[in-house]
């Protein structure tokens, strides 16, 4: 791992390790949520998360291939803040909230994963080869897709008659 960046370039392969980190997290955290959603839409919604983020670590290790790099960097300090808050969460929610708990969590997730890959597409579309801005931007579309599916799920889960409703004071 490099102690310093001098290099763009440096900085960039760093970051990539980040993102990898980052997709291995989301894997672990994503498991968590499924485990905990009471509804078999949102039980499967997070298991294509699920498969979603292994795909994306998968691509990360062929544009390391490619770099002819590696870096061994764990997950960033945000997906270890977002896995350590959804456990916190789902551990004071009740039962006929989880879904409530659940996918809110999965969406910070999502927007976690798009902060982390939409500067490395950039990079990549101005001084790499446009395959891996092609496939950094794949990434990017998928997450967004993601976003709409955990959102319309959402508001599906609120509109539900299943759903238990606030109380006003």
């Amino acid at each position: 791992m490099f102690e310093y960046f001098t290099e763009a370039h440096e900085l960039f392969v760093y970051r990539l390790g980040i993102a990898r980190g980052t997709s291995r997290r989301a894997i672990v955290t994503l498991g968590t949520l499924e485990h905990h959603a009471q509804r078999r839409a949102v039980n499967a919604l997070m298991r294509d998360l699920q498969e979603e983020a292994r795909l994306h670590a998968a691509v990360l290790e062929d544009i390391f291939a490619d770099l002819e790099r590696n870096v061994s960097v764990p997950a960033g300090h945000t997906a270890d803040g977002l896995n350590h808050e959804a456990n916190v969460v789902l551990r004071k929610t009740d039962k006929s909230l989880l879904d409530l708990a659940v996918l809110p969590l999965s969406l910070e997730i999502v927007y976690g994963s798009v902060a982390v890959y939409e500067p490395l597409a950039v990079y990549a579309r101005v001084w790499l080869e446009a395959s891996i801005a092609e496939r950094l931007e794949k990434i990017l579309v998928e997450l967004l897709s993601a976003r709409n599916r955990i959102l319309g799920l959402l508001g599906e889960v609120f509109e539900s008659s299943e759903t238990v409703q606030a109380t006003p004071d």
